[in-house]
């Protein structure tokens, strides 16, 4: 694909893998819009960067249809969205309870599948489009203390090949990095 003035949306893109991604995608030419839940973090890292950044928390899902829209907006389009924002916790079974497992597929699983819905009629309408699911190795293989995370990524696996096999006719790319 050419990098070059692709419109790309990073979210959890202010730290680790997703600040990295933005600095190499605008390095390449692209468009980059990073997102992450702290406003100041967000917009020091793309002023550092050369990107444009907006704050938003993606299990925040009242908020998806306008973030979703401002986002396309502020890039002039969308090409690639890349799913990066994702939190862990690692109690031990046993230690799990109810907040630990809305918290970590509040983000890791429904608000991605969110907001991806919201972005989808853009790429439709233009009949193109790349989304890639941020996972992990936890999508793979479970480790102790990893039931809620692991759990989480095994999720976006899976909706990762259900969306592959729904948006391919639609010349729309899925793709999953573990």
């Amino acid at each position: 694909m050419n990098l070059n003035n692709a419109k790309v949306l990073i979210t959890g893109g202010s730290s680790g893998l997703g600040k990295c991604m933005a600095e190499v995608l605008s390095e390449a030419g692209a468009s980059v819009l990073i997102t992450g839940r702290n406003e100041a973090k967000v917009q020091q890292v793309a002023q550092e960067i050369g990107c444009q950044g907006l704050a938003f928390d993606i299990s925040n899902y009242s908020s998806l249809k306008e973030n979703a829209a401002t986002s396309v907006q502020l890039l002039g389009g969308i090409d690639v969205l890349i799913n990066n924002a994702g939190i862990g916790v690692f109690p031990s079974l046993g230690e799990i309870d109810l907040d630990h497992l809305q918290s970590i597929f509040g983000t890791n699983v429904f608000g991605l599948t969110l907001l991806t819905q919201e972005l989808l009629p853009y790429f439709k309408k233009q009949k193109k489009g790349n989304i890639i699911n941020i996972a992990s190795t936890a999508a793979l293989k479970g480790f102790a203390r990893g039931t809620v995370y692991a759990a989480s990524k095994f999720a976006v696996r899976g909706l990762t090949q259900c969306w592959l096999a729904e948006l391919r006719k639609e010349n729309i790319r899925v793709m999953l990095v573990n």
